[in-house]
């Protein structure tokens, strides 16, 4: 039987979806889930199963559907904090959300990208961001944090931060341009050999796999959050695309997965 379980997550399938839960916000009473795929769960925004898929989740983690806030995610740094439900166009362009409000469920999506399930046990403040290769350039996961400590008084070394399956290093091949580009933003951090190694000659073209869930994990560390507070399920989407949806492995019809977590 198929089991993602390890030492940071515990996999749950109650029939009509799969998911994963990290054990670290278990321990804290923290409702949440990463779903994994099924032949009728999409998130994607408009497909067929959307509606009935966060139906299918939100009755699996025993939540109410109607506290859910969606925001349309496209590839941004906007960070937002909200104290009420708001409807998803509330939320155009934004690809993090946090909150210290109970009864509102924070979700994102992604298919490749990284999600980030943030908890600060002390302040009582949650956040939920979604970090594809522009996010993380654009440092969204570092802002997210920035904000919890000036909205919320959180302490960097209060804050959990569990990150969810995503393309990791071993897939996430880019050209020239955007490797240079990584060097130049992140090479204060002196640590580019190890998220930034030459991959394959394709095409008469060098090849550059970065490792973004690394570069996020530097980032979150150099603001004070401790290193055992960061829990990575070690989940590559693209080495696990027979149970996790991944956009490089699906092509251009890929279907989406949903991060959610609620006071």
């Amino acid at each position: 039987m198929f089991n993602f379980s390890n030492e940071t997550i515990i996999f749950q399938d109650n029939g009509d979806v799969q998911y994963i839960q990290f054990k670290k916000l278990l321990k804290y009473g923290i409702k949440h889930c990463y779903t994994l795929k099924g032949e009728t769960i999409d998130f994607s925004r408009g497909s067929e199963y959307e509606s009935s898929s966060y139906s299918k989740i939100t009755e699996a983690i025993e939540i109410d559907e109607k506290t859910l806030v969606k925001p349309i995610q496209t590839h941004t740094s906007h960070v937002k904090c909200i104290d009420k439900i708001v409807e998803s166009e509330e939320l155009q362009d934004v690809d993090g959300i946090i909150t210290n409000q109970k009864n509102i469920a924070l979700s994102t999506k992604n298919a490749d990208c990284i999600l980030f399930l943030f908890y600060d046990p002390v302040k009582k403040v949650i956040a939920n961001v979604h970090s594809g290769w522009k996010g993380t350039f654009q440092k969204i996961a570092e802002k997210t944090v920035v904000k919890m400590i000036n909205y919320y008084q959180c302490k960097p070394n209060d804050i959990i931060c569990c990150i969810c399956p995503s393309i990791r290093k071993c897939h996430f091949e880019v050209d020239e341009d955007v490797k240079d580009l990584c060097s130049e933003i992140f090479g204060f951090t002196n640590q580019i050999d190890d998220f930034i190694e030459v991959g394959q000659i394709k095409d008469g073209r060098t090849k550059y796999m970065i490792d973004t869930v690394l570069i996020n994990k530097i980032l979150l560390k150099n603001l004070g959050i401790k290193e055992s507070n960061i829990i990575d399920c070690g989940i590559c989407s693209v080495c696990n695309q027979d149970k996790v949806h991944s956009a490089r492995a699906e092509g251009k019809n890929f279907k989406r997965a949903t991060a959610i977590i609620t006071l």
